[in-house]
């Protein structure tokens, strides 16, 4: 027994200076500084202004050098990013915000208070989350150097949520860039983020550098916060619209990461050794935004009429093919989410061509032409596109395709007097109140009076049960009113070279933390 427990002691001494003489994986893949980053886009953004416009791809880029009051961790709840702390006074009226001291922005001026008021001022001027939570606001003022203050009308649930919003992002330039830009848009990209502007040349590419004088966070990283370290010495974001090139120029090593791969080619890209593909789910879904500002689509009968046409299973097959990238739901927020209601099913993928006709009857429909925007930069707005076109002419529709590049489409949108329905996705809300479809003042218009009381309601409440009641009832309201066409939701894939090290897979990509292993 004893030469037995000798042994079994030797074998353990030696196993433990095997694994000190051999790195681990973990060790094997310390991160390391240095190199660039090439990152393949779908599309070239219309602005890298966070404030400016809801297109997913603005928040991807500018979120490397612009940052916000609080942020999403890794299951999307609110924490401080450049917050210090926070308290709620006044029975819920009053928000009192401690920032962080000693936060240097891109051109070396300290960020202050006056700094955070000018840029939240401004977003809530003009962002469509901004506007829901400034409806709610009496005053956001400085009260000293390193405190600002919200005074609202009443009690409000959404004030931290919408202060971490990751689309049309909230984030603090300093005040004379806010004062230079007016009622434009920012002439300088100037934040507080981990890497930090350098030129933009449209249609080449988008270059940030390390910023040296970065402030981080001390915690430890988790969703969209926490602590940032800057690894790569530039990043350049590359404009890469057709996705064959972005599939081509990952295999070959031209790029060291690509965002929106058509999942068509996912099984061939699994079996490459040299890449790593990247699910992301939940990611959009995908929604045809009728104009009910002016045009056909200010009939309620004749939106209903679409949607009654509709056979949302082959639409979603059309723009995404396969089943793993795509699902079939009613819902305005996702499965994964609290606040998922199946509210309304009935009148989803009705696939009725008779009730169809007939409803274009009553609408008074006489085959005028319907301008129908989208655009190839996200392939699956084009695939979605052609099989709803065939779909609605099937029942008597006339519809006339426009294929746009992708900024063109976000520009146009906002004219009511371009288009009568365009393509686009909806991403992930970490609240119903901020559902874009849903608002008046985001493009197509959903100014229905039934909606915006409730909306309202919702924003005011702050007892989820409560809340989750109202947001039923608003679901109820958008099938029978029909805002939009949803057709369903879906993933996307990613795609990078297995030498990248560190990426984390959210809903939106980024690369602080971010590496390459040579």
């Amino acid at each position: 027994m004893k030469t037995k427990s000798l042994f079994f002691i030797f074998v353990v001494l030696l196993s433990f200076f095997l694994i000190l003489s051999h790195p681990t994986g973990s060790e094997a893949a310390d991160p390391k500084f240095g190199g660039t980053l090439r990152v393949a886009m779908s599309a070239e953004p219309p602005t890298i202004d966070g404030h400016w416009t809801t297109a997913t791809i603005v928040f991807t880029i500018s979120c490397h050098y612009l940052e916000s009051l609080f942020t999403l961790d890794d299951k999307y709840n609110v924490i401080p990013m450049l917050a210090e702390s926070y308290k709620i006074g006044e029975g819920g009226k009053v928000y009192t915000i401690k920032l962080r001291e000693g936060v240097p922005f891109h051109n070396g001026k300290e960020m202050t208070s006056a700094d955070v008021a000018a840029s939240i001022n401004r977003w809530g001027k003009i962002a469509t989350v901004g506007k829901r939570l400034f409806s709610q606001v009496e005053s956001f003022k400085a009260v000293d150097k390193y405190t600002v203050e919200f005074r609202l009308k009443g009690p409000s649930g959404i004030v931290l949520s919408s202060l971490a919003n990751i689309n049309q992002i909230p984030g603090i330039y300093p005040k004379e860039v806010i004062d230079e830009a007016g009622d434009g848009m920012v002439k300088q990209f100037i934040g507080t983020g981990p890497f930090k502007f350098v030129e933009r040349i449209p249609d080449r590419h988008i270059k940030f550098v390390r910023f040296d004088k970065y402030a981080s966070r001390k915690e430890a990283q988790t969703g969209f916060g926490g602590k940032k370290i800057a690894y790569f010495d530039e990043i350049l974001f590359l404009p890469v619209p057709d996705v064959a090139t972005r599939i081509a120029g990952t295999e070959s090593g031209d790029y060291d990461f690509a965002d929106w791969i058509a999942p068509d080619a996912y099984k061939r890209l699994k079996a490459n050794p040299k890449l790593d593909t990247i699910i992301v789910k939940p990611k959009e879904y995908i929604v045809g935004v009728f104009n009910k500002k002016i045009g056909p689509f200010t009939n309620k009968k004749l939106r209903q009429a679409a949607l009654a046409a509709l056979d949302m299973e082959d639409v979603m097959k059309g723009a995404v093919g396969q089943e793993e990238f795509y699902r079939l739901d009613n819902s305005l927020m996702f499965k994964e989410q609290v606040w998922w209601t199946d509210v309304g099913k009935e009148q989803y993928n009705q696939k009725n061509k008779e009730k169809a006709k007939q409803l274009l009857k009553e609408a008074g429909y006489k085959g005028e032409t319907i301008r129908w925007m989208c655009s190839m930069a996200y392939d699956w707005m084009y695939k979605s596109s052609l099989v709803a076109k065939q779909q609605l002419e099937d029942v008597g529709f006339k519809i006339d395709l426009q294929v746009l590049d992708w900024a063109s489409v976000v520009q146009r949108r906002n004219d009511p007097t371009m288009y009568d329905v365009f393509v686009t996705g909806m991403i992930f809300f970490g609240d119903p109140t901020y559902v874009l479809v849903l608002n008046c003042d985001w493009p197509g218009w959903t100014c229905i009076p039934s909606i915006d009381t409730l909306m309202d309601k919702l924003a005011q409440e702050t007892r989820f049960e409560k809340r989750f009641e109202i947001w039923k009832e608003i679901q109820k309201v958008f099938w029978d009113e029909v805002p939009v066409l949803k057709f369903g939701d879906f993933f996307i894939l990613r795609l990078k070279q297995k030498t990248v090290k560190g990426h984390k897979n959210l809903i939106e990509t980024f690369f602080w933390n971010v590496w390459i292993e040579k």
